[in-house]
């Protein structure tokens, strides 16, 4: 039996939203074991995300391509997979900082403050005082949201670039062509 053809968009939606899904768990996890605060373990979401893209990619060289697969044709199928799980895990953080987890602002304001007070030899009271109220004016919900939907687009094509070289794969068939 022949399988349907799905376009990029639907493939990438389908595995742009499991990655988001898989990415969204990863923080509720985080929350409920009270380790949303450490940065290191922040790391693993790119490995969720690059699992995801790589996963979805791959699929898409097996069932559309017929298991071969441009550097563009992988650099748009990982980077689709990523926008989409970018788009979605955003519009979760917006809502989990706004409802599910009110305090994280501040508790990152405090984590800021005292790196800077560790560092207080290096820097006046001042300078601290005004440091603090400039990330105040960046830490709401919207300019948390702005800046991590740009730092998420940015990884996700930066994996996309890198994750290409490994996904392509030449079909010998193909015609060369010259330039």
């Amino acid at each position: 039996m022949e399988e349907k053809q799905t376009s990029l968009g639907l493939h990438t939606l389908i595995y742009g939203v499991g990655t988001g899904v898989a990415l969204i768990a990863f923080t509720l996890i985080m929350y409920v074991t009270n380790l949303y605060m450490n940065t290191t373990l922040g790391y693993v979401s790119f490995l969720i995300m690059m699992g995801g893209m790589v996963y979805g990619s791959l699929q898409y060289r097996k069932v559309q391509l017929k298991g071969f697969m441009t550097y563009g044709q992988a650099f748009s199928t990982n980077f689709l997979i990523g926008l989409f799980a970018v788009i979605l895990s955003t519009i979760f953080f917006f809502f989990y900082i706004k409802y599910i987890n009110t305090g994280l602002i501040d508790e990152i304001l405090a984590q800021v403050r005292a790196k800077m007070e560790a560092k207080a030899g290096t820097m006046s009271q001042e300078q601290m005082d005004q440091a603090m109220s400039w990330t105040e004016k960046f830490m709401t919900p919207v300019w948390m949201i702005v800046w991590g939907f740009l730092a998420n687009i940015f990884w996700a094509t930066i994996f996309s670039l890198l994750i290409a070289i490994l996904l392509r794969k030449k079909d010998p068939d193909a015609p060369v062509i010259l330039q």
